[in-house]
């Protein structure tokens, strides 16, 4: 019985299946890639790892602004970038505030603090006034002001609201200041307050309560 020499189709095909079988269904096939052959497409969502990616890979461009979130900074960047309060101090409560002068507003607490050096330091005030004016058409207006190392700054903390009730009523005022200690860093920095009365204010009219913080931003 002769064989035929002349491979058919189907003797391919069955070769072909035998060595799959064989070889546990896997074929390799090699291939070589181009530059930028590889694109965002070809690639399975997910399957890009941080093992896959080199050393400082991943620069600022490449992130996306604002989506930097709390949770992915370590806690020692986190302490880097909140501000330090380093001091506080407190005035109040204080009457006498219906005559048009101007006395100096003692205060308890931190009043002097070193600014440190690549620091940016700055200063808050926050006062609550119980107010009320002797004449409607006129406002009850006392103030706080501020100095640093017996010079003014630019905080004067007075109320807000319109101040003209013949009533007392509790009002707020707020202000802040800075940078300070950018020129000088290590120098001591001393605050004082002082406080200007209103003759259109009332006899009961007080300066309640005065809050004074000094912030250090890293």
């Amino acid at each position: 019985m002769k064989l035929r020499s002349k491979l058919s189709y189907a003797n391919v095909v069955a070769t072909l299946a035998l060595v799959l079988a064989i070889g546990g269904g896997t074929v390799y096939a090699a291939l070589r890639l181009g530059k930028d052959a590889v694109r965002s497409k070809n690639i399975a969502a997910g399957a890009v790892k941080s093992s896959d990616l080199g050393k400082n890979a991943v620069t600022s461009p490449k992130v996306k602004d604002g989506t930097i979130a709390t949770g992915d900074l370590a806690a020692s960047v986190i302490a880097k970038l909140r501000a330090d309060v380093s001091g506080s101090a407190t005035a109040g409560p204080t009457g006498g505030v219906n005559t048009n002068t101007t006395s100096p507003l003692p205060l308890s607490g931190t009043t002097t603090f070193t600014p440190r050096a690549g620091d940016v330091s700055a200063i808050a005030a926050e006062a609550r006034f119980s107010i009320a004016t002797t004449d409607p058409a006129q406002t009850c207006r006392p103030a706080v002001s501020l100095l640093l190392d017996g010079k003014p700054t630019r905080i004067f903390v007075d109320p807000e609201g319109e101040a003209n009730s013949t009533t007392l009523v509790e009002d707020f005022g707020r202000d802040a200041s800075g940078p300070y200690g950018l020129v000088d860093p290590g120098e001591p920095l001393t605050i004082t307050a002082q406080l200007r009365g209103d003759d259109n204010c009332t006899a009961d009219s007080q300066l309640d309560r005065l809050e004074v913080r000094i912030v250090q931003i890293r």
